[in-house]
C-alpha cells in the first residue's frame, strides 16, 4: 500500500501572525516620515499661496493705478486656536475675519481660514502702491512641524521666499 502525503497550500497561523507582526512594525517606522512628508507639503502649498496672493496685490496697484492692500488678521483667541487668514482690497483696514461688502466691492479676495499652519508677520498690513508696485515692506513667517518658511516682501516689491527650518527642494535655506 502506498501513502501519498498532501501538501497543504495555505498558511499556517504562526505564519500569518508573524507577517502580520512584520508589516505593523513597517507601518509604525513609517508614520513619523509620512507626517513630516504631510506637513512639509502644507506648508509649502500654503507658502505658494501666500506669494500667488502677494503677488496679485501688487499687480492690481499696478494695473489700476491705485494702491491696494494685503492685510493678515491672526486671531489667536483661546477658542479659535490661532485661526489667520489674509484680504486682498483696495481698502485699508479690511478684516478677513468679518470682511464686508465694502472690502470686497473692488476684487477683495479673502483667503480660507489657516487653522494648522502658524503665520506670523512683523507688519499686519501690507500696502503696494502704483508706483512699480512699491511696498512698505514685511516678513511673513510660517511654521508647521519641524519646518518654516519666510516670504520676505522688499521696499521696493521683491518676494523673497526661503526656508527657515528643515529642508526642501523647492525653497533654498535662508
Amino acid at each position: 500500500m502506498m501513502h501519498c502525503k498532501l501538501k497543504s497550500l495555505g498558511l499556517t497561523l504562526i505564519e500569518l501572525l508573524l507577517s502580520l507582526a512584520i508589516v505593523t512594525i513597517l507601518m509604525a517606522l513609517s508614520v513619523p516620515s509620512y507626517s513630516a512628508y504631510v506637513n512639509k507639503n502644507k506648508l509649502c502649498n500654503l507658502t505658494r499661496q501666500l506669494v500667488e496672493a502677494l503677488n496679485v496685490t501688487k499687480q492690481l496697484a499696478i494695473a489700476r493705478g491705485v494702491p491696494h492692500y494685503f492685510n493678515v488678521q491672526i486671531n489667536n483667541s483661546v477658542m479659535t486656536a490661532g485661526e489667520s487668514c489674509w484680504v486682498i482690497s483696495q481698502f485699508e483696514n479690511c478684516d478677513c475675519f468679518t470682511s464686508s461688502a465694502l472690502c470686497q466691492s473692488k476684487y477683495g479676495q479673502v483667503s480660507a481660514t489657516i487653522n494648522d499652519i502658524e503665520l506670523s508677520t512683523n507688519r499686519s498690513q501690507l500696502s503696494f502702491s502704483p508706483l512699480f508696485g512699491m511696498t512698505n515692506g514685511t516678513t511673513y513667517h510660517l511654521v508647521s512641524g519641524g519646518f518654516a518658511t519666510k516670504v520676505i516682501v522688499s521696499t521696493q516689491g521683491r518676494i523673497r521666499i526661503c526656508m527657515d527650518r528643515g529642508e526642501s527642494a523647492i525653497y533654498a535655506p535662508c
